[in-house]
């Protein structure tokens, strides 16, 4: 019998910031708010957090190692001091106001000591029944964690199934069974709430046309990926449920349970399945076998996020994956094979096909669950009609409730990246409600003293991650540990598994303590994303954080060279030997730190950078607002309605008035960015601005790009040569200010994707085909008897704009769908339009006279603008002329270089809506540097050797960002503090009077001899 302990009144502590959810969403929201110095309490209902990105196999559009990428992540939050972690706990009830809620939480008992549990697995491999965890089709129920590197990493005991606690006490080595823990009941004072709980999956065995949850090899989606996972049931190989044998065909079947009218179908799409479904298609592929068929039944192909089309585009042609276009009834299970067949009809045909398959995945979307439905009212916030969190149409995580905020899936369907976006906003709202307390005192972890290792000889501790199949899977691992032994100077070599779980890592502390190791080599994955939390280690263990050597086995070698096991060892071995020979060389280093600039820079004046900088402003931030035009508003104010009918006009001058107005908003129109210096926290950039285009500096820590886009007119279907063939754009606006000219209209044609998803601009604008339903909608207000053609390749209104798509076809829109290789044709002959189609219904091509032709042409890229801002602020772009940013998952506003972030459409394509999520996002992630009173610039800089210089000035010439420079003395001198470490002066120098710290020349070579057996 559980007892309820006494409520842990936690109010002294002061206020801080609820997140209800542990997933990437609710993760990405804490640790914005706590590295902004807000005080953030995170809670998650499960063991441990994650959510459901951690039972993915690869993420889409990179095809990533899911659990490698968000591990490093998900374990930010043991670094935060002002984030306090609470799994296993729920929201009660929460009473106040903004400002001064209290929140009460209660915390079911684990019935473990997290402190001292070290998931060794004993308690499980004795009590296997009292393990909490359904892995979905794993039988086998390894762990209670449902992934490798679960936060906290601990397991959880169900008290019921328990008959002999001593017992189970006495497996427990380390002592950390608590039979008496009870459930626990605390208050909180929160000044806001961030909701983060996510969705569920559809379960589609509640449908009997399909075959779920009768026949085993028809799986869903996430079943699917646990197949292909590692850490799943059949550890990383696929094969078929029945038999466990490699499938030769899988077929992937969209929109299971989603835009429908069935009984449980819901009419919305979740905006994820089509890429999810292709990711797998093109993982099976590569994965498993050139020879396994893959073929998706989609209805239309919803590829509308950066890059996207791109990724479709692939799978059609580089890895060969069939796309047939229907929507299959039902499968058929063969009772001896447990083969399957599918019955599909083409538009194009008459015929019925029936085919076999070996496998069938069924793709499904995001449903809100009923304790989500409660938790709602708890929290006193509204639902829509599809009982998803109900937002304001110009602020998406704003709810009915002031002071509740939402992100990721429980306000929509989105993807991972949206997910992170709007997490980042609503951080940004959720820390306007509470001050940022700033303790200079305060560091970021107590490390212990730094020991002196200098003159001593190198003791080395080799550590080798096998990551579950992506390392070990495709090398020896044990060969590894092996070689390691036998190298001068390793004391310590051993195998860690997971080497970046908490587990592994207090091994490798301890071992580094236990056997004096003053330097180490992990053998894992990219430093990229795993060195911070390494170094970090190494400070906790008393070494300097320079000392560790990260070897990269899993990008540059298993990744790449999955399928030659032989040679991809023999590769790991040397990039073994370089890493041990290299750390011998490795010296302490010191990280150059500055003040931090309190000061935001915000490049574009439109309805983002507006936004950007009037939050910022409000938490008392100096913002520089620079816009080119003479007056603020950007493309946006040439719009004239949302698709949800919310006049844009109104709020843009009412955004446009506050911005100027506001004492921190120093706006600077007719203004151009002609060059830039500096290092993050302490940007230095030059503007011309004015009537005379007077020159300007200045000094900011952070810089945001919000420059926009611009909206496209191609040369297409006559665009330009008659008054009544327009852009959606100007189509807009004759709605609004020529009422007569659209009631007197009897036909009007809309052409989709025109100038765009073709070879000069390859992607999918995503703003088109809502552009179009809003426009085709709005004149059926003015007019209802005019007849309206949309001519489509895809419909790609994702999320709830479907229901919008639906109320189109309700009211006799038509929609007629043509092919990238047989596109409509216009025709003008005397003075009138006609368009001609191929109706693929009717088979054959009809002739539609239009009163109006309205192109969707989208956006495209502001070249000139991203070219020369990129060549300023050394930033990447994509190929079609957007910036790229640092990581298309967990990244998405962030720019390789800190201290930038990028917002709008400057990003790529998108909505008034979601441009000004990510002004808010962007916003909330300036505030995690501008709250910072220093800023770390690490240790790899440029030193000169005063003694070898001779003045050459090839140094001066050589660096891009313009550092050195010839000082009194006579030789070269570089300012610490502006130094990027790029190391271009230190390989130009002719005297080899300059060396580029960590990277030295001695260093460089003791690698070599690593790789050539000291034969260098």
């Amino acid at each position: 019998m559980q007892k309820l302990k006494d409520i842990q009144n936690n109010t002294s502590n002061g206020r801080s910031v609820l997140v209800i959810g542990g997933g990437v969403g609710g993760i990405r929201a804490a640790l914005d708010l706590a590295e902004s110095r807000r005080d953030v309490v995170l809670i998650d209902k499960s063991y441990s957090i994650g959510g459901l990105m951690t039972q993915l196999d690869r993420t889409f559009p990179t095809n990533n190692c899911d659990l490698c990428t968000i591990s490093p992540h998900l374990s930010e939050d043991t670094r935060q001091i002002h984030l306090d972690l609470k799994p296993m706990t729920q929201l009660e009830e929460l009473t106040g106001e903004a400002g001064n809620f209290i929140a009460t939480l209660v915390t079911e008992p684990r019935y473990i000591d997290m402190d001292k549990c070290t998931a060794c697995g004993e308690c499980y491999k004795h009590f296997p029944k009292a393990v909490r965890f359904t892995p979905g089709l794993d039988p086998r129920a390894p762990t209670c964690m449902r992934y490798p590197q679960a936060i906290p990493y601990s397991f959880s005991i169900d008290m019921e199934k328990i008959t002999d606690i001593k017992a189970l006490q006495k497996v427990c080595k380390a002592d950390a069974i608590l039979p008496d823990d009870t459930q626990k009941k605390t208050m909180i004072e929160a000044a806001s709430i961030v909701l983060s709980t996510g969705a569920d999956l559809f379960d589609p065995s509640v449908l009997d046309n399909f075959g779920s949850g009768q026949f085993d090899n028809v799986v869903t989606g996430l079943e699917y990926e646990r197949i292909m996972s590692a850490s799943g049931p059949f550890q990383g190989d696929l094969v078929r449920v029945s038999d466990r044998k490699r499938p030769k065909k899988v077929a992937w079947i969209q929109c299971v349970g989603s835009r429908g009218i069935n009984k449980a179908d819901v009419p919305y799409c979740s905006g994820v399945c089509c890429m999810y479904a292709l990711k797998e298609a093109m993982v099976t592929k590569e994965r498993f076998a050139e020879s396994i068929e893959a073929t998706i039944f989609y209805i239309d192909m919803r590829t509308y996020g950066k890059d996207y089309e791109l990724f479709f585009n692939r799978a059609k042609n580089d890895y060969g994956i069939r796309m047939i276009r229907c929507r299959p009834h039902s499968i058929v299970e063969d009772g001896k094979t447990r083969n399957l067949s599918i019955t599909y009809a083409l538009e194009e045909e008459a015929l019925q096909t029936t085919e076999e398959f070996d496998m069938v995945v069924l793709s499904t979307g995001f449903r809100i669950p009923k304790a989500t439905i409660d938790l709602a009212g708890k929290l006193g916030i509204e639902l829509n009609s599809h009982n998803f969190a109900k937002t304001d149409h110009f602020n998406t995580v704003q709810t009915s409730r002031p002071g509740v905020y939402v992100c990721g899936v429980v306000e929509s369907p989105k993807d991972i990246p949206e997910t992170m976006v709007q997490a980042s906003a609503a951080a940004s709202m959720a820390a306007s409600d509470l001050p940022c307390v700033v303790d200079e005192s305060e560091t970021e972890d107590e490390f212990m003293p730094e020991q002196d290792v200098s003159g001593k000889e190198p003791r080395i501790g080799v550590f080798i991650c096998d990551c579950g199949l992506e390392i070990g899977g495709v090398v020896d691992v044990d060969k590894m540990v092996a070689l390691a032994k036998t190298r001068p100077d390793v004391v310590v070599s051993q195998a860690v598994g997971y080497g970046c779980s908490s587990d592994s890592m207090s091994v490798i502390e301890a071992s580094i303590k236990t056997n004096n190791l003053n330097r180490i080599v992990i053998g894992g994955c990219s430093p990229r994303t795993h060195e911070t939390k390494f170094q970090d280690l190494m400070r906790r263990a008393g070494l300097n954080k320079y000392l560790v050597e990260i070897v990269n086995l899993r990008d540059q070698n298993t990744w790449v060279h999955f399928r030659q096991p032989k040679e991809a060892l023999d590769k790991a071995l040397k990039l073994l030997q370089i890493g041990i020979s290299g750390v011998r060389k490795s010296r302490p280093l010191m990280d150059q730190t500055l003040p931090m600039n309190q000061n935001a820079l915000v490049v574009g004046g439109g309805v983002t950078g507006m936004t950007a900088a009037l939050q910022l402003a409000n938490q008392g931030i100096k913002v520089y607002l620079v816009e080119r035009d003479s007056v603020l508003g950007g493309l946006a104010k040439s719009i004239r309605k949302t698709i949800e009918g919310d006049d844009v006009g109104p709020f843009m001058a009412q955004l446009m008035d506050d911005v100027s107005a506001h004492e921190n908003v120093q706006v600077l129109t007719k203004s151009i960015i002609v060059d830039h210096s500096g290092v993050p926290g302490r940007f230095t950039t030059g503007i011309q601005t004015g009537l005379r285009m007077n020159y300007m500096q200045l000094n900011h820590g952070v810089t945001i790009f919000a420059t926009g886009a611009l909206a496209n007119r191609p040369d297409v279907y006559g665009l330009g040569t008659h008054v009544d063939i327009g852009t959606q754009l100007e189509l807009d606006a004759l709605i609004e200010d020529e009422f007569e000219k659209i009631k007197a209209m009897n036909t009007v044609v809309m052409i989709q994707c025109a100038g765009s998803r073709e070879p000069d601009n390859p992607n999918c604008s995503r703003i088109c085909c809502q552009a179009a339903i809003k426009n085709a909608l709005r004149i059926k207000a003015i007019n209802p008897d005019v007849q309206i053609y949309i001519l489509y390749r895809d419909i790609r209104t994702y999320g709830f704009y479907e229901d919008y798509y639906q109320e189109a076809r309700n009211l006799d829109i038509k929609f007629i769908r043509f092919s990238l290789d047989n596109k409509p044709e216009t025709w003008i002959e005397n003075d009138q339009v006609s368009v001609f189609v191929d109706d693929v219904i009717l088979g054959r091509k009809i002739q539609i006279e239009t009163d109006y032709l309205a192109l969707s042409t989208g956006m495209i890229a502001d070249d000139e603008t991203t070219e020369d801002l990129a060549m300023m602020f050394h930033l990447p772009r994509t190929l079609d002329h957007y910036f790229l940013e640092d990581h298309v998952k967990l990244r998405p506003i962030d720019m390789s270089v800190r201290g930038i972030f990028i917002a709008g459409t400057t990003h790529s394509p998108k909505t008034i809506k979601e441009s000004i999520t990510q002004a808010y996002a962007v916003a909330g992630r300036a505030q995690t540097m501008l709250a910072k009173k220093q800023i770390n610039l690490g240790a790899a800089i440029a030193k000169v050797d005063e003694t070898k210089c001779a003045a050459c000035l090839i140094c001066v010439r050589a660096c891009p960002f313009s550092i050195p420079f010839i000082n009194e003395d006579g030789y070269s001198q570089i300012d610490p503090a502006k130094c990027q470490g790029c190391g271009v002066c230190a390989a130009d120098c002719p005297a080899k009077a300059i060396q580029l710290l960590a990277y030295e020349d001695d260093q460089i070579l003791a690698k070599l001899d690593g790789l050539f057996g000291g034969l260098n």
